[in-house]
């Protein structure tokens, strides 16, 4: 029985010994044995050990940004503050395969955003620069042919450089269409499996995510915002198809904005994201600053980022692997920046901002005359220069206030369609008549063309020099040296004889001809490089304004057409009786309309460009050094200027808005720095109160000699007072002839520059204002005594630093650092610190010196040059103009200081207008300006009124 039963047991031993099963438990009993081992020094002998290194390894910081302080005015209203927006962001997530169903599934969810994105009217903040008209066709949005070029190669896939000229002969209609294919947006089906049409407009919007989403697919996974401040009824419905929206999302931000603009603009400044080279310097200051961080760009947003940027808050945790928190180790909560109160009044800037359009507009508007004075300008002073109505006309393109690339669009007027027209014949043919004079000169030099030929000639050169064009090496030293050169600039050889030997001497790069292997002589390569000239010139938005420019000055197109372009584009509000009038091609009615619409301030002076287009007004309290209004025209939209094609545009504006005329521009103070001259002359004994000067009409003691504004005429004897009064060149010549004489009396020049550069530097004029925004650094002049008395020389001073040195003058010597800040207080509105007055230096001169200067200006305005400007005004001023010349072919720079009342002096107004032709003009709004000030004028008052009661009026200093 026991042997049976030890049998059984040892064949069902063997059998499953033997047996597969066996085998695949044993090897299954080994894994979890092993296994079983593994966990049990994972989890009981090291599981410790392993914890912590795995939570130290996960171990995340996450920093929050604290909330930017607000810019108030001085009566508490709100310039800078934060807001919230929403913004639609897409990211290529790895939802979608690259099967068809996965591509389908994704285009799918493109049509679907673009639908939700239509319904609400945002437009797609994309790349894909085509857009559709009013007839619903598809046209080129790109701002210059080299745009469209680049474009049309992102659009194919591939470098600009690997296509050829047909690739780039495209429609804006074939590259959509292109576009559409390539994508596979023209075979989307639904759920269903049903074909989907889609119109263009849909199509237009999805390309445009889809293709912005791949210029910067080198980022997956991080989003790119396709459409910005959308609305909460917007942002629900994107949440609520977040489930088919794949990649889809929306991002809160905190945007900055800023009213009154463009009235504080170049004050108040704005935010950007910090660029590389201000990193380091900002964590000089505080390590916290990150690439990505937002700071202050300009303005007080820059100089009081400190104060108004807050402290970053941070969260200090360990993260498991699927991002779960498991534990906090540290957190700060962020704090939010101080608030900043400035001395600048918001209704002040406006006020005085509109005050000096007006200037500029009347001034403007009796320059332009309907006569073509151009050579007779050369002839008269510079005050008298004239403006003929072609160049204002010319100024509508120039400075693109019509948009040339509309004219020829479908859906464009009537009179641009025209203009568009007139304009391709015309050059047509110049392009054959240039091609022509470079094959075959006419001439030997420029100065025998036709002057637009002379133009056109010239603009070649200077595109062949150019450094990114690089056919000829402009710096080559080869080049420098050759005969050829030598004769261009001596005007004695023609354009292609020049570049024959720029060919012959291999300092021309023939590079850019991509000439093939076959010989070329000289002859056959210049006819090569003409013909790439004449291709180049054919697609060149910038040689297209030369085009227009004498088009339009020999009347080809005639300026009503353009005027008329005005209504059609918008430019002007519709106005069917003046457009028919305009349309019977009427020159003079076409003048005097534009003269109308400039006096009206319907075209402004900042859009035409022309001379006088912008100017600066500062504002002081003379008891405290503080700043009351600091006004630059024109000004800019701050809340626009992180976008793009507004920058762009700002940066293309021929008036400049970007520049702080107040604190940037710098001109020479002309007969404003007299009284300088004046108090050096007493307080160094170089004259007296009972010194008197006899003037001539021409101070002869130099050479070459100096003539008074009054010559042929004469001031007769003078002291003191009576030459600040006339603001007499001869008597300020003399002076700094006297300065540069020492006790011995020898002549020393160096003598004089020095008492000069000292008593300016005294009054401020070797150092930055104080004002806490970006400022360039004066210039005392630094040789000719004689004119640097009189203000010329090579001093250079912007507004603040005239403000600050007439501000010293009217309180007597005491020399502020002006500033534009009145105090800072804290989120809660408690108070941090005020901001007080900072007196530099008090200087203690004679008090018969101050008397005297203080004398000779108050007559400068009752007896003297600038009388006829401040008659019947009953505000006691104290002043002096100045002229300053610095091109033959410009209107002068007109500036002007001032302070009241004379007796007991409470506010400085200094005014500077680049080219204004006369310093009657900045006295004339110096004038109004304190008009309002002192409350005889109102705001609404200002607002109401045109330029119409402004002339220009010339003051003779």
């Amino acid at each position: 029985m026991i042997k049976e039963i030890f049998e059984t047991i040892k064949e069902f031993t063997v059998r499953f010994i033997s047996s597969r099963l066996f085998f695949l438990g044993l090897i299954f009993s080994t894994f979890f044995i092993i296994i079983g081992i593994r966990l049990f020094n994972l989890q009981i002998v090291n599981g410790q050990q392993y914890l912590t290194d795995y939570q130290e390894r996960t171990l995340a910081t996450v920093t929050t940004d604290g909330t930017r302080g607000n810019i108030y005015d001085r009566d508490g209203k709100l310039l800078a503050y934060n807001e919230l927006q929403y913004n639609i962001t897409i990211s290529d997530n790895g939802s979608y395969d690259t099967t068809n169903a996965g591509i389908n599934s994704r285009n799918y969810m493109l049509m679907r955003l673009a639908e939700i994105i239509e319904k609400y009217g945002y437009p797609i903040d994309g790349q894909y620069k085509i857009k559709l008209d009013a007839d619903r066709e598809p046209y080129f949005a790109t701002g210059s042919e080299d745009d469209r070029r680049r474009l049309i190669a992102n659009i194919r896939g591939r470098n600009a450089a690997d296509l050829n000229e047909k690739d780039f002969d495209m429609t804006a209609r074939e590259a959509m269409e292109f576009s559409k294919k390539r994508y596979r947006f023209d075979s989307i089906k639904d759920p269903d499996g049903n074909p989907v049409v889609l119109s263009d407009e849909t199509v237009l919007d999805m390309i445009n995510i889809f293709f912005t989403l791949r210029l910067t697919a080198y980022q997956r996974y991080q989003s790119t915002t396709i459409v910005k401040n959308v609305s909460e009824e917007c942002v629900a419905e994107i949440l609520e198809a977040k489930g088919q929206l794949k990649g889809v999302d929306i991002e809160n931000v905190s945007v900055r904005r800023y009213n009154y603009a463009p009235y504080l603009s170049h004050i108040v400044g704005y935010t950007g994201q910090v660029r590389a080279d201000q990193l380091e310097e900002l964590k000089k200051k505080d390590d916290s600053y990150q690439l990505n961080d937002i700071v202050g760009v300009w303005g007080l947003e820059k100089s009081m980022e400190s104060e108004l940027k807050g402290k970053k808050g941070s969260r200090e945790m360990y993260l498991n692997s699927v991002g779960s928190v498991l534990d906090v180790v540290s957190e700060t909560d962020a704090t939010a920046g101080n608030d900043i109160y400035t001395t600048i009044s918001a209704n002040d800037q406006i006020a005085i901002y509109h005050l000096l359009e007006q200037e500029l507009a009347g001034v403007l508007a009796s320059k332009i005359t309907e006569q073509d004075l151009s050579d007779r300008n050369a002839l008269v002073e510079q005050s008298e220069i004239t403006i003929p109505v072609k160049d204002a006309y010319f100024q509508l393109i120039n400075n693109n206030v019509l948009d040339s690339a509309h004219f020829g669009m479908s859906e464009a007027g009537a009179s641009e369609r025209r203009i568009a027209d007139i304009f391709t014949s015309n050059k047509k043919r110049k392009l054959v008549e240039i091609q022509s004079e470079l094959l075959n000169p006419t001439t030997e030099g420029l100065k025998e063309l036709p002057q637009d030929m002379q133009a056109f000639i010239v603009y070649i050169y200077d595109y062949l020099t150019q450094k990114d064009t690089g056919i000829i090496d402009a710096t080559n030293q080869i080049y420098r040296e050759s005969d050829a050169y030598a004769a261009w600039k001596s005007d004695t050889i023609n354009l292609r004889n020049f570049i024959m030997k720029g060919i012959d001497e291999a300092w021309l790069d023939t590079s850019k001809l991509e000439l093939s292997d076959d010989y070329y002589d000289t002859e056959n390569i210049y006819k090569l490089l003409v013909q790439y000239i004449i291709d180049r010139l054919n697609n060149d938005p910038e040689f297209d304004k030369i085009l227009y420019k004498y088009a339009i000055s020999d009347k080809t197109i005639p300026g009503y057409l353009l005027l008329m372009a005005l209504f059609e584009q918008g430019v002007l509000a519709p106005d069917e009786q003046s457009y028919n009038q305009l349309s019977s091609g009427d020159e003079h009615f076409a003048y005097t309309f534009l003269i109308s619409k400039i006096r009206k301030i319907e075209i402004s002076p900042a859009q035409l460009a022309l001379d006088p287009c912008n100017g600066s007004v500062v504002v002081t309290d003379v008891k405290t050094g503080k700043v009351r209004a600091l006004v630059t025209y024109p000004g800019f939209d701050n809340n626009r200027i992180t976008e793009s094609d507004y920058l762009k545009k700002c940066n293309a504006d021929l008036s400049l808005p970007l520049l702080n005329g107040a604190t940037q521009t710098q001109l020479a103070p002309g007969s404003t720095f007299k009284p300088l001259t004046s108090i050096a002359a007493l307080q160094e004994g170089a004259l007296n109160l009972y010194t008197v000067i006899d003037c001539t009409g021409v101070y002869e003691e130099v050479t070459p000699h100096i003539k008074c504004w009054i010559y042929p005429q004469n001031h007769g004897r003078e002291n003191v007072i009576d030459g600040i009064k006339n603001s007499c060149n001869f008597f300020f010549a003399a002076v700094g002839h006297l300065l540069s004489t020492d006790e011995s009396g020898n002549y020393n020049q160096a003598l004089g520059i020095e008492r000069i550069q000292k008593y300016a530097s005294l009054f401020g004029l070797d150092s930055l204002s104080g004002v806490e925004i970006d400022e360039t650094m004066p210039r005392i002049s630094d040789y000719d005594p004689e004119r640097s008395a009189m203000g010329q020389g090579n001093h250079a001073y912007n507004d603040v630093q005239l403000a600050r040195y007439i501000t010293a003058v009217a309180n007597s010597g005491t020399v502020f650092d002006l500033s534009i800040l009145d105090k800072i207080t804290a989120p809660d509105g408690s108070l941090v610190r005020t901001i007080e007055p900072k007196v530099v230096r008090q200087l203690d001169f004679n008090e018969l010196t101050w008397s005297a200067v203080h004398r000779g200006l108050r007559e400068m305005i009752t007896e003297g040059v600038a009388k006829r400007v401040f008659q019947g005004q009953d505000i006691p001023i104290a002043g002096k103009t100045g002229t300053a010349q610095e091109r033959e072919d410009r209107g002068n720079h007109a500036v002007f200081v001032s302070y009241a009342p004379y007796a007991a002096p409470e506010i400085s107004v200094t005014v500077n207008i680049p080219y204004g032709y006369s310093s009657g003009n900045a006295a004339n709004l110096a004038n109004n300006v304190y008009n309002y000030c002192y409350g005889k004028d109102s705001l609404d008052a200002i607002l109401s009124r045109d330029a119409s009661y402004i002339s220009a009026l010339n003051v003779s200093d």
